[in-house]
């Protein structure tokens, strides 16, 4: 632990997202216990631990595979960019929440989930009343920010992290640089992102650039023009930026450097005093088989308004508590994301009584319509049916239920899918 003056002077080379929690979590996936614990000490020797924070947080789950929510703050100071980048993000002084994510790990089904909060929403900050979200690590530090989250949005935190600017690009530098693919010629004048079309390989400080984009353009048809320049845009390059990195966490081969990726991301952490704590070798074992395809994503939708001359982002109802019930249930946030909820029939094919009625309130949970319940011919397999050219809701339904198979078929009226539940259904947990 540090005092509290070694504290501050270290939170301001704090910054960004998930990669904290997720990176150390998909690490200790690929190796024996002993190397787990081995970078488990990089952790502890490396990391900054905030215990002002600790009051702020719920109870850490009693078991591994147990669901556990963290809530991770990208910090805007500047502080430890090498010089020569000022240019491009800057030299404000102090620190704000430049990004707050939930990030939920469900290790009984191998998954993760990242739910971006615009940093301009206008949420009620304890104490201070209606302002952006951002404002409340500035007034409060970390311990209001965490309060401010868990009462606006009802869901539990387990941990906080939050890293830097130099934490976000040194673990791009450390894991080979990430990977992505332009349409076109992209630029953003104002954060220094300059690429060619095609696929290409960006380092930490590109990487950082695409990620901080607000001023992004594309060159289309010989002439410049601004694609997705605002910060729900920046949220989607951010977003894209983490699952790439987890991709390229995922390869075997990085086995071998996972210490320097853990130690370099480390030094740029501050975290709750219960993180060093985490059994990571025992949730790693969850996520044996983990790959970027597993990263569930989405952002509270809002749309933009002023107030009393001050611009606001303001959440859209009800797809902010559809998409807040996906993801305090574990629920797919890409389904919850859409424009309406997906009607669905369920069909017993078991011969179990109650079966259809169970599922059905397990769909409900998650953000779905269920429209009909009823009964059909036994069958050996659970079929989730679509209507033609809507094959990829099934697949998502399948994906979320982690059995069954998905097919295409006739659908009642007003019924998006058919749960057709076979002998390989058993009641729903939780």
């Amino acid at each position: 632990m540090t005092d509290p003056q070694h504290r501050q002077r270290k939170s301001r080379r704090r910054w960004f997202w998930l990669i904290a929690a997720l990176a150390i979590l998909n690490l200790v996936v690929f190796g024996a216990y002993a190397y787990a614990r081995n970078l488990h000490t990089i952790v502890v020797e490396e990391v900054t631990v905030a215990p002002e924070v600790d009051a702020a947080l719920d109870p850490a789950p009693d078991a591994a595979s147990d669901p556990m929510t963290f809530l991770v703050i990208g910090s805007d100071s500047r502080e430890g960019l090498p010089e020569d980048w000022t240019d491009d993000f800057g030299t404000f002084g102090g620190e704000r929440a430049d990004a707050v994510m939930l990030v939920q790990a469900l290790p009984e089904q191998g998954r993760v989930q990242m739910l971006s909060i615009p940093r301009d929403l206008r949420v009620e900050i304890p104490g201070y009343g209606a302002d952006k979200i951002n404002a409340a690590f500035a007034y409060g530090g970390a311990e209001l920010v965490v309060e401010t989250v868990r009462d606006n949005f009802e869901v539990p935190i387990h941990h906080y992290v939050e890293v830097d600017f130099s934490g976000f690009a040194a673990i791009v530098d450390e894991v080979g640089g990430v990977t992505l693919t332009f349409d076109y010629p992209a630029r953003d004048l104002k954060s220094g992102l300059s690429v060619d079309a095609g696929t290409q390989t960006l380092d930490g400080r590109p990487a950082l650039a695409y990620a901080r984009s607000r001023s992004s353009e594309e060159l289309q048809d010989g002439s410049w023009g601004c694609v997705d320049a605002n910060d729900f845009g920046r949220t989607e390059r951010q977003q894209e930026i983490v699952v790439a990195i987890l991709g390229e966490m995922a390869g075997p081969g990085i086995v071998l450097d996972a210490p320097g990726v853990v130690s370099a991301l480390a030094q740029h952490m501050v975290v709750d005093s219960a993180f060093v704590d985490i059994p990571f070798g025992e949730i790693g074992w969850h996520y044996r088989a983990f790959t970027s395809s597993a990263v569930d994503q989405a952002t509270i939708p809002a749309e933009g308004r002023t107030i009393d001359d001050v611009y606001f982002a303001i959440a859209v109802q009800p797809e902010t508590d559809r998409l807040l019930g996906a993801f305090r249930s574990g629920g797919s946030l890409e389904l919850a994301a859409g424009q309406e909820p997906l009607a669905v029939e369920v069909l017993n094919a078991n011969g179990t009584d109650g079966l259809a009625g169970a599922w059905g309130d397990w769909l409900i949970d998650r953000g779905f319509v269920v429209e009909h319940l009823g009964d059909a011919p036994v069958a050996e397999v659970t079929v989730v049916m679509a209507a033609n050219g809507e094959e990829a809701k099934a697949t998502q339904l399948v994906d979320l239920l982690d059995f069954g198979t998905a097919d295409t078929g006739s659908q009642r009226s007003g019924v998006d899918l058919t749960l057709v539940l076979g002998e390989d259904a058993d009641f729903p947990e939780g």
